[in-house]
């Protein structure tokens, strides 16, 4: 079968979320159908540049997707799928070869990604274009129903989304998936951010019954001051139900979900990363 890389930039939206919606049907983490304009927002929350994403053409039509987020010179592959079609037919492979080809000759130092641990055919793909895993990544949640837990600092405030991104930070991508980095955090709407100078935690805009915890930024590894962080924003909104997605390294869950009630996500991600240099 012969293959055609398509630059993202020359493909409408919409034909993109075409591509997207077929790939992702039935995908096992759950999927809800995305329109040119949802598209447009997923892609800014991932910051995908449309500029180093490539689509993948088979028999004339188009067959699959890599979205590429680059930062610094680590690029990560956002998001990749293919039509139900093209699967088991070469074209992810050969997409994903264009793209790590791309990479090196842009001179980048290695290539990130997360993939569900369940998801055993991209796995293997991976695994085969020689990434490895650096570590497990868990989902937790917690029900409104649940007493508050008690936080043990009373400094805690809210401050500013611009001054929680200036905080230094020992969790910083790409050693921690790019969602929970300060990259992404600075990007949310209607994020809110807690924090007692040192450390903060940044969470969704509280107006929903689901609120996210969306990432961790602080100087030192001070588990107990982002337990108690957390802590204290549960205890501020004690009817609504908290979650954070499975992008957390395992040792989050450990130090700071699981002691607060939240309980662990069946589903998984592995945090991935090819050299290319």
């Amino acid at each position: 079968m012969d293959f055609e890389i398509v630059p993202a930039h020359e493909l409408s939206l919409a034909e993109q979320a075409n591509i997207f919606n077929r790939a992702f049907a039935g995908y096992l983490a759950g999927w809800s159908e995305m329109d040119a304009g949802a598209l447009a927002r997923f892609l800014c929350a991932q910051g995908a540049d449309v500029c180093y994403s490539r689509f993948v053409r088979a028999n004339g039509g188009l067959a699959g997707f890599g979205y590429i987020n680059r930062t610094g010179n680590i690029p990560r592959l956002t998001a990749m799928g293919t039509v139900p079609e093209a699967r088991r037919t070469g074209a992810a492979a050969h997409l994903l070869s264009q793209l790590l080809e791309e990479a090196k000759t842009r001179g980048d130092a290695a290539m990130m990604l997360e993939v569900f641990e369940q998801n055993l055919p991209a796995l293997s793909l991976y695994r085969q274009y020689g990434f490895n895993e650096l570590s497990r990544l868990f989902g937790w949640r917690r029900k409104s129903e649940m007493v508050a837990p008690k936080s043990c600092s009373s400094n805690i405030r809210e401050i500013s989304v611009i001054d929680a991104g200036q905080i230094p930070s020992e969790f910083e991508y790409p050693n921690i998936p790019w969602q929970i980095s300060r990259h992404a955090v600075l990007k949310v709407l209607g994020a809110r951010a807690f924090g007692d100078g040192a450390a903060c935690g940044v969470i969704s805009d509280t107006a929903v019954q689901y609120i996210r915890v969306h990432g961790f930024l602080a100087a030192e590894q001070d588990w107990n001051a982002l337990r108690n962080i957390l802590a204290a924003v549960i205890q501020q909104f004690p009817n609504r139900d908290f979650f954070a997605p499975a992008i957390f390294p395992e040792q989050f869950g450990l130090e700071i979900f699981a002691p607060l009630g939240f309980a662990r996500e069946p589903l998984n991600q592995l945090l991935m990363r090819r050299e290319l240099l």
